[in-house]
C-alpha cells in the first residue's frame, strides 16, 4: 500500500452541520468558553448552602443561642405555625412530608418489605407473593 505524499491532494472534507471548516475548529486543549466559570467558583447550590450554614444569634427566652440560619428559619416557621399562621402551617407540613415524617414505618406498603427472607420458602411460594408463576 502506498503512503500519500504531500504533493497529492487530501480527500475533500465535507463542511456542514456539526462539521466546521478545519481552519476554524478549536485546537486541542482550547475551550469554546475561555471566560467561563472560574475554577472553584460556586453555583447556586453552593451559594445556598453557604448562606444557610451561617450562624446567627437568636434570643430564646432569656438566653442567647447561636444556630444556623436554616434552623432559625425553621424555628421562625414553627413559632408562626403555633400562632395559627396558615402559611407557616403549610410550610411545616411540607417540610415534614419532604423529610419523610409522615411515613408509617410499620406499614410494609409504605416502607417496603424486608430484604432478607425470614423463613425458607420454595420458589413457587416466593413468586406467588408477587402474583407470578415460575417460568413466566
Amino acid at each position: 500500500m502506498k503512503k500519500p505524499s504531500s504533493s497529492e491532494p487530501e480527500p475533500a472534507y465535507e463542511v456542514g452541520y456539526g462539521k466546521p471548516p478545519m481552519a476554524s475548529r478549536f485546537r486541542k486543549g482550547q475551550t469554546g468558553n475561555p471566560r467561563g466559570k472560574r475554577q472553584g467558583e460556586g453555583n447556586m447550590i453552593s451559594a445556598f448552602k453557604r448562606i444557610v450554614s451561617k450562624r446567627v444569634k437568636i434570643k430564646d427566652g432569656e438566653q442567647v443561642r447561636t444556630i444556623t440560619l436554616a434552623e432559625a428559619v425553621i424555628l421562625t416557621n414553627y413559632n408562626a405555625a403555633l400562632q395559627r399562621n396558615p402559611f407557616a402551617m403549610g410550610n411545616m407540613f411540607r417540610l415534614a412530608e419532604e423529610s419523610g415524617e409522615f411515613i408509617d414505618r410499620t406499614d410494609a406498603k409504605q416502607v417496603g418489605s424486608s430484604i432478607a427472607v425470614p423463613e425458607k420458602v420454595t420458589i413457587e411460594q416466593f413468586m406467588a407473593q408477587f402474583g407470578r408463576k415460575v417460568g413466566e
